[in-house]
């Protein structure tokens, strides 16, 4: 199991010297899928200067761009989809992280059933253009309170199913999944549909460890036994920090590194 840390390239040395074995950045701010390819060129990073790999991006599609209701664009997010998985390849980048809350947002006045044939164009289209670059789509499941459609695993599983491809996967989030109040099974059921994992602590959203350890705080969230319902699940490549930080990396990094590799191990004896 690898941890990642979500940040600018600009903080890679700091995640590095945290313990972090990868960085996730954010689509927007690196892979700038709605600059043109001649002006992204002029100006893009270098992966042979990266200080810590770069294997994942959040935030695939702006809000700017629906992919629900009748002002979605489906060639321009296509167009925006090619660019996007050619910039990800060649930084490096193997996952691509379909949060986009309010890009996936169902408008009012869009009945759930052409939502669900609009999730599932896009998520097909995104998925073929990453399967020509290496890279695979993960569905993440968002709380209500972020948007309005796949607020709930067993959404994320059923589109991932509907849609068939195996460029398209699904993301858990420890925040959202404790935010929705889901249960064991759900994360259990999607089996081999795991991808990619996010973690927060789901009160305040700050690091791992940052409530202190489970026994002694009742805001401190039991990673332990997330991590066993993704062992059971079969599941033990990348888990990426998704939040703030409640001081400074460089003064609880590695603590939260620790916990998360700790948590980890625990798991690995937990029941089958």
């Amino acid at each position: 199991m690898r941890v990642g840390c979500c940040g600018g390239l600009e903080q890679a040395q700091a995640v590095k010297d945290a313990g972090f074995d990868f960085l996730e950045v954010n689509v927007q701010s690196v892979l700038k899928g709605d600059l043109a390819s001649s002006e992204w060129d002029k100006a893009a990073p270098d992966p042979a200067k990266f200080v810590l790999p770069v294997e994942a991006a959040n935030c695939l599609v702006p809000g700017s761009r629906p992919i629900i209701g009748p002002q979605r664009d489906l060639a321009g997010l296509q167009d925006y989809m090619q660019r996007v998985a050619k910039r990800a390849q060649r930084l490096g980048i193997t996952r691509l992280v379909f949060g986009s809350g309010g890009a996936r947002k169902r408008p009012e006045g869009v009945d759930q059933d052409t939502a669900d044939k609009h999730l599932a164009e896009f998520s097909r289209m995104a998925a073929e253009a990453c399967a020509h670059h290496d890279v695979i789509v993960v569905i993440e499941h968002l709380n209500v309170g972020e948007t309005n459609t796949l607020n709930k695993l067993a959404q994320a599983r059923h589109l991932a199913d509907k849609v068939g491809h195996p460029a398209l996967a699904v993301l858990v989030d420890s925040y959202h999944y404790a935010l929705e109040k889901e249960n064991d099974e759900a994360i259990i059921e999607l089996g081999d549909r795991i991808r990619h994992v996010h973690v927060a602590e789901p009160v305040q959203r700050v690091q791992p460890g940052a409530h202190g350890a489970m026994a002694h705080s009742p805001d401190a969230y039991d990673f332990a036994h997330f991590f066993c319902l993704l062992r059971k699940a079969g599941y033990g490549e990348r888990i990426s920090f998704e939040g703030k930080w409640s001081q400074p990396i460089e003064k609880v990094g590695r603590q939260c590194v620790e916990l998360l590799r700790d948590a980890w191990d625990k798991a690995g004896t937990c029941e089958s």
